[in-house]
């Protein structure tokens, strides 16, 4: 078991590059290049982290931090950047390994002094590891309970062309595209052009491009400021970043932030100049994307990430669900007081979603559907 301040936690990993490079291949915010950068922007000087080790067969590392004004909690080295948190940074491949070792590492972290009261780690894929885990919390007489965090859309595409996408999608995105593109190119007299950014040397203007365009979104500030901007230059200099720009002359007025590794595409940011919404130039950067990344790129799946914003299924195929997993410890006073309240909360569930339903009766849902005033991302 290892317990390390943010320094240490950042020397901890770069000895380790191999093992999180490996697992990258699955999840890209596993993998060393995104740990480095989370820990660099976003981790306080005051967390201290808590990371089980097991040693058997190969390495095997679970990440979690705490905080100094909750050391009794332990939660995912993740925030709402992270659109998915592996539990088990491991060497080992077969799942019979992999379960032997997530319950090793459960068991060090439950016989902790002074006791850990409560953990939470999210967002999870809805996976059996996600299973094989709260099995393990579980079994050492601690209370769990799997949560829903958010859908996550993506398209399998391998050996797809741009043309087979299109065929494959509905007749409705088709003609958008091509309506959307039309007007998009007859505004020619004031400079429409699409491109996407690759080269490290012209990141910084482009990011400068891109902060341009989310100031005139209807997004909010970024907690974290240079957090977007520097995910940027790593990418760029990793080979990774599909930065997609629409200009109407000099004004940027779309941005999409791409980025791809291990023949994955992944759609990180989105934003669009809500002065310009009548452009659709958002709208007409996405198949600008999903043409690179399917004819130039040939990546084998496509990622939008978090949410389960309605325009994605009209890109998108497939949906998989984010979990989080909550675990108290029921003989500490803090995690009975918080079992307590879940257990309570999933009680009366059955009665507030009859509430709700009974509230929302009468209200009526517009069908999804892609239109000039689409907020892409």
């Amino acid at each position: 078991m290892h317990f390390l301040s943010k320094s240490q936690m950042l020397e901890f990993v770069r000895e380790r590059l191999d093992l999180f490079d490996a697992a990258e291949k699955t999840n890209p915010f596993a993998g060393g290049a995104w740990t480095l950068h989370f820990l660099e922007q976003v981790a306080e000087e005051s967390w201290t982290f808590t990371i089980p080790e097991y040693l058997v067969g190969g390495e095997s590392l679970m990440l979690l931090y705490s905080d100094v004004k909750s050391p009794y909690r332990r939660s995912a080295v993740a925030n709402y950047y992270t659109s998915l948190y592996s539990p088990l940074i491991s060497s080992l491949e077969s799942p019979e390994e992999r379960a032997v070792a997530i319950t090793k590492l459960v068991q060090q972290l439950l016989k902790l002094r002074p006791r850990c009261s409560y953990i939470d780690l999210s967002p999870l894929s809805d996976s059996t590891e996600t299973a094989s885990l709260q099995q393990s919390i579980s079994a050492l007489g601690w209370y769990t309970k799997k949560y829903e965090c958010f859908g996550n859309w993506y398209l399998p595409c391998a050996n797809m062309s741009f043309d087979e996408y299109i065929k494959g999608r509905s007749s409705k995105l088709l003609n958008t595209w091509t309506r959307k593109r039309k007007k998009f190119e007859q505004t020619a007299s004031s400079g429409t052009r699409l491109e996407i950014v690759v080269d490290p040397a012209k990141v910084a203007s482009a990011m400068d491009a891109y902060d341009a365009i989310y100031a005139k979104s209807w997004k909010k500030p970024e907690p974290y400021r240079d957090f977007v901007r520097n995910w940027a230059l790593v990418c760029a200099q990793k080979g990774w970043l599909r930065l997609g720009l629409a200009w109407l002359g000099d004004t940027p007025v779309a941005a999409q932030f791409w980025f791809t590794m291990h023949s994955r595409a992944f759609i990180f940011k989105l934003a669009y100049d809500e002065e310009h919404a009548k452009l659709s130039a958002g709208t007409v950067l996405s198949a600008h994307m999903l043409k690179y990344a399917l004819d130039e790129d040939r990546v084998v799946e496509i990622d939008y990430l978090t949410g389960d914003d309605t325009y994605k299924t009209a890109y998108m195929t497939n949906r998989r669900q984010r979990v989080g997993l909550i675990a108290c410890d029921p003989w500490t006073p803090r995690g009975l007081l918080v079992s307590a309240k879940e257990l309570a909360g999933e009680i009366t569930k059955p009665w507030r979603l009859r509430l709700r339903a009974h509230r929302g009766a009468g209200t009526s849902t517009a069908s999804p559907r892609i239109h000039d005033g689409e907020r892409d991302g």
